[in-house]
């Protein structure tokens, strides 16, 4: 019984963890639903909506990793913001339904909703590469 146990806390620290990994890409997933329920809806049928939705956002998500890799700081981190509202917005929602499984409700569940945005919104800004860069010996950019 003990073994269940340990086995249930490692899985529900792992579901954490890709939860929060996950949400890091919430607005290329939420860019990449959108415009496959909007082709959807124009009987572009479901292959070419789910081709153009994992289109839409891989390149979201290259074009924010790119202009994070060649943009001054305060512009970086204007960039990041726009990844990390979604973001932050996920965190919430999933923070709050698994906190609402274990907590009856009240002022716990929104303090453990809001930590999870905030767990979210960092995951997504430290994910997009917004760590202080420092050039390489041979000129390449890379981290701190």
């Amino acid at each position: 019984m003990t073994f269940i146990f340990l086995l249930g806390g490692a899985a529900a620290i792992y579901i954490a963890m890709l939860m929060f990994r996950l949400a890091a890409v919430a607005l290329p997933l939420y860019a990449g639903i959108g415009i496959s329920i909007y082709l959807i809806g124009r009987d572009f049928g479901y292959p070419a909506s789910i081709a153009a939705g994992l289109l839409v956002g891989a390149l979201i998500l290259f074009a924010g990793r790119a202009l994070c890799a060649v943009l001054p700081p305060f512009y970086r981190a204007i960039v990041a913001a726009v990844f990390a509202g979604p973001a932050g917005f996920a965190g919430y929602q999933a923070a709050k339904g698994l906190a609402g499984l274990a907590i009856g409700g009240g002022y716990a569940l929104e303090v453990l909703g809001f930590a999870g945005a905030l767990a979210a919104a960092v995951a997504a800004w430290r994910g997009l590469g917004t760590a202080e860069r420092h050039r390489t010996r041979d000129g390449a950019i890379g981290r701190a």
